[in-house]
């Protein structure tokens, strides 16, 4: 298990590898996050990014991000979420924006393998305004992320790692699309859980969107995510 998940690592970051040596403009980028979760029964939970982003180069951009949810069991495998993203980008070149987005997603696991895929299926709606003017571009996408994890225990008990790969793809087919217009994307991640409560992941990602002033012209961004989860409730 552990080669293929090596195999389908290597397949996922060659668009990394890729843009690379083509010479593509690349955008490097770090993302930290707090995500707190907290369960109403063992199959609800409210839940939530509050996190901040920065684009390293020069002349970039820094965010900050205020995502509450609500996600519950649906029967079967399947889970709905449902929840309001708020994303304050603050510009060195074009004006500051706010993106305000509601979203609904359904996730299930199939085929029940013994390491089974996770699919991740969201609708949002997107009202990205520009805060000088506050004229605002508004637009309807739908996006789909594959995935999968390999858990394994670590030496102390009820503790473990975790390893996930995913790759991700966006589509819009209403409006006009804001600052931030993404094509697709892959992911590499591993997680550490010191306790149930507890869990600190790291990610790697790649990541190909639209440029804001010209979207026939695209852009790779590749970033570094930390991630602190810490849970609460009737887990």
């Amino acid at each position: 298990m552990r080669k293929i998940i090596a195999c389908i690592g290597l397949f996922l970051l060659f668009p990394v590898i890729a843009s690379a040596q083509s010479g593509e403009n690349i955008s490097k980028q770090i993302w930290i996050d707090v995500n707190p979760h907290y369960y109403l029964s063992p199959k609800s939970k409210i839940y939530g990014d509050i996190g901040a982003r920065r684009e390293l180069e020069n002349r970039g951009w820094w965010r900050l991000v205020l995502r509450p949810a609500y996600r519950t069991w649906l029967g079967g495998r399947f889970y709905v979420s449902a929840g309001l993203g708020n994303f304050f980008t603050f510009n060195e070149v074009i004006a500051d924006r706010w993106e305000l987005r509601p979203f609904q997603g359904v996730q299930f696991s199939w085929p029940q393998w013994k390491t089974p895929l996770n699919h991740y299926i969201r609708l949002e709606e997107r009202f990205d305004f520009n805060l000088n003017t506050w004229n605002a571009q508004n637009s309807l996408r739908i996006r789909y992320r594959l995935g999968f994890s390999y858990r394994w225990a670590a030496y102390q008990p009820g503790r473990f790692w975790e390893a996930t790969a995913s790759a991700e793809a966006f589509y819009t087919f209403a409006g006009e699309q804001g600052q931030f217009q993404e094509r697709a994307r892959a992911t590499l991640g591993l997680d550490r859980s010191f306790d149930r409560e507890v869990h600190l992941r790291v990610e790697i990602t790649w990541q190909q969107e639209r440029l804001f002033f010209d979207a026939k012209q695209s852009v790779s961004d590749i970033y570094f995510r930390l991630r602190y989860t810490r849970s609460w409730g009737n887990l």
